[in-house]
């Protein structure tokens, strides 16, 4: 980093200057509007607390010298008919801080924030980008600078953009996996029975015939089906719901919308070179449509998620290909949705399972079928294991340039860690990391966010295992990502009640559980919280992405 001749000395340019009074003289009272669209130096601004330039090594001059609450300004912004993310150049020989886009004064309303990752040097750029709420016409912009303390980092330049953040649906947004496998009998379903409720086709009763954690809040389905529960602690029937049934994914849909998800990653699983019909497949496919059809009514977006978990090791990768081109492509036509997300122009897929030691796929076959989706135009996201970037633990070796061919990377971290020291470790060791490592060879991160988990009604294992801690575990999370500069995410899931990971409406209490079962309950943790809690929780953490809440601590979201 350049020294300047006296710490925190204010200076401008001396051509600058004669400029500005140049223009004024020839134009007294003018009102000089710049578009927000072009890439604007940072040593431009018309106003500024607390900082300094320097020569860049990119050509002109950066400011530098940024402490805590500095900013700068620029008069008359013309925003014009709507901008949604910001793009700025930055470098940090630290730990870099936030840039808090404002409007009108330095403390104006925040439509935006931009976290700034340590580049390894106050000379080492990169450009780091935003999402900012919708803002037209013409302002007065600041960008204040938040952070620790001494020296944050170097901004070189600026320049927002119109249309969705990121060029696309995915990046800088989150979406929630959506599993739709519940099935329950007289739903109509080729399945016949019980899915995923129980340990068979039977209905789900007390002592042993149970397969699922969370009790779900049924209050607001329409079409419900008797167990063999007991009835709730309230005195309500003890029922469930079908994924079968549109009304449900409407539903589930619906919240998406209500609490600001940005939509789901369809799960997908059994893909087959046979379309010989069964009641497994043809269930599977009718959900795919409904959940196509709920995303149009609610205007959030879906796209594939490929699991190749089981599959057979002999021939899951013409599985894949024949089920997109045959299944999804041309019969249910998914992608020709509206709905059906897209990232810089192309549909999108995910391909998760990819790399573990206990999924099926050698490097090659893997790298095979990766290419042949890229071929066809599609952005292609890799579900992958933790220690995808180490190649050890829960990833095979030598998959390296598999992994670095994905459009997007998103590991799992489910279960990887069960307390908030764990969360914070994972991000000093693994998290920040593979951040860094994906920033450097150009692939998105999609890092994969839990509200806690246990399956003891499944496996036999132990009660709370992961415990929820009333919203703090999974907001720990959020901020750990948006504090690594990430802000895009991937909740797991919304609907997974079997093993204790879903966000969508469940039992608060004993009252709201049958009274010969044991479920987990959402006051487990000594804190009485609503049914819709980690929805909300989850709005939020999609709003601290998108920088339209600070970054804190402390959830923002009320219990209650």
């Amino acid at each position: 980093m350049y020294i300047p001749p006296v710490r925190k000395y204010v200076f401008r340019s001396l051509s600058a200057i004669m400029l500005v009074v140049m223009v004024l003289s020839l134009f007294p009272g003018a009102v000089l509007a710049a578009s927000a669209f072009s890439q604007t130096p940072a040593s431009s601004f018309s106003s500024q607390s607390g900082i300094q330039l320097e020569n860049s090594t990119e050509g002109g001059q950066n400011v530098a010298f940024i402490d805590n609450g500095d900013y700068i300004a620029f008069s008359n912004v013309d925003f014009g008919s709507g901008a949604s993310s910001i793009d700025v150049r930055v470098a940090s020989n630290n730990n870099g801080g936030q840039i808090e886009v404002r409007l009108d004064n330095p403390n104006g309303t925040l439509i935006g924030t931009v976290t700034v990752p340590g580049t390894g040097g106050w000379q080492s750029w990169v450009t780091r980008s935003a999402p900012v709420s919708s803002v037209t016409g013409v302002h007065t912009l600041y960008l204040k600078f938040t952070g620790g303390t001494g020296n944050l980092f170097n901004v070189l330049w600026f320049k927002f953009n119109s249309g969705s953040s990121g060029d696309g649906d995915v990046v800088g947004h989150l979406f929630a996996g959506y599993q739709g496998w519940f099935n329950a009998a007289g739903d109509g379903s080729p399945n016949s029975g019980w899915v995923h409720w129980s340990k068979n086709s039977s209905a789900p009763s007390a002592g042993g015939n149970v397969n699922f954690e969370l009790y779900p809040d049924t209050r607001e389905y329409s079409k419900l089906y008797q167990t063999d529960l007991a009835n709730l602690g309230n005195g309500s029937p003890a029922k469930l719901f079908s994924s079968y049934d549109q009304d449900t994914v409407n539903k589930h849909f619906e919240w998406m919308k209500t609490y600001n998800i940005d939509g789901a990653a369809l799960q997908r699983f059994g893909a087959d070179e046979s379309d010989t019909p069964n009641g497994w497949k043809t269930n599977r496919d009718s959900v795919a449509v409904k959940v196509k059809n709920a995303a149009e009514t609610y205007n959030r977006k879906f796209y594939v998620m490929y699991d190749i978990t089981g599959m057979n090791a002999g021939n899951w990768v013409n599985a894949v290909k024949h089920d997109w081109s045959t299944n999804v492509v041309n019969t249910m036509h998914l992608t020709s949705s509206p709905a059906y997300a897209k990232q810089n122009g192309k549909i999108v897929v995910c391909i998760w399972g990819i790399g573990f030691t206990d999924r099926p796929g050698t490097a090659a076959e893997s790298a095979e079928l990766i290419q042949w989706f890229k071929n066809q135009g599609v952005y292609v996201i890799g579900g992958v294991p933790t220690y995808w970037r180490t190649g050890n633990r829960d990833s095979k070796p030598d998959f390296m340039n598999v992994y670095k061919s994905f459009d997007m990377i998103s590991p799992w971290s489910v279960a990887r860690f069960g307390t908030l020291q764990g969360a914070d470790d994972f991000k000093n060791d693994t998290l920040g990391p593979d951040f860094t490592f994906t920033q450097q060879n150009g692939i998105a991160y999609q890092p994969v966010i839990w509200p806690g988990s246990a399956w003891s009604n499944m496996t036999g294992g132990p009660r709370n295992e992961n415990p929820r801690l009333h919203g703090d575990f999974m907001w720990k999370q959020a901020y750990n990502v948006k504090s690594t500069g990430i802000q895009t995410g991937y909740i797991a899931m919304f609907d997974e009640y079997d093993e204790g990971t879903a966000i969508a409406k469940m039992a608060e209490n004993s009252s709201m559980i049958p009274t010969n079962q044991y479920f987990l309950t959402l006051d487990a943790d000594g804190v009485s919280v609503s049914s819709d809690f980690y929805l909300r929780l989850a709005g939020d953490i999609n709003r601290l992405f998108k920088g339209q809440i600070p970054l804190t601590a402390e959830h923002p979201t009320s219990h209650r």
